[in-house]
């Protein structure tokens, strides 16, 4: 079963437009990587400098072990993480699910 994630990254005011740019155009391998690691389905909004990120995957520990072992995934985070205000990322309480809530149970993913 299929569970969704939403992630919250701080990015550092003198990056954002890299960081914006480089998710516009992603390298192919990169997308390739991340839908061979398992995740179904990733959103990315952007607001002030925070990355938003609403990802679908079954099991998200797997999926991003096996998407940062990768080799295209360890230049990515090379490139990336220094774009970053800090390493850890959010991941923020879900607090309303019209879907799930309607079926009578608000679940964690």
């Amino acid at each position: 079963m299929s569970k969704r994630y939403c992630i919250i990254i701080e990015v550092k005011q003198a990056h954002i437009k890299e960081y914006i740019e480089i998710h516009k155009q992603p390298w192919q391998q990169m997308l390739e990587a991340i839908r061979d690691a398992g995740i179904k389905d990733e959103i990315i909004y952007f607001h002030k400098n925070q990355s938003i990120i609403f990802m679908e995957c079954d099991d998200f520990e797997y999926s991003n072990v096996k998407l940062r072992a990768t080799e295209i995934c360890k230049k990515w985070d090379e490139k990336l993480v220094p774009w970053f205000e800090d390493v850890d990322v959010a991941f923020p309480e879900k607090i309303f699910d019209l879907n799930q809530q309607l079926d009578g149970e608000l679940l964690d993913y």
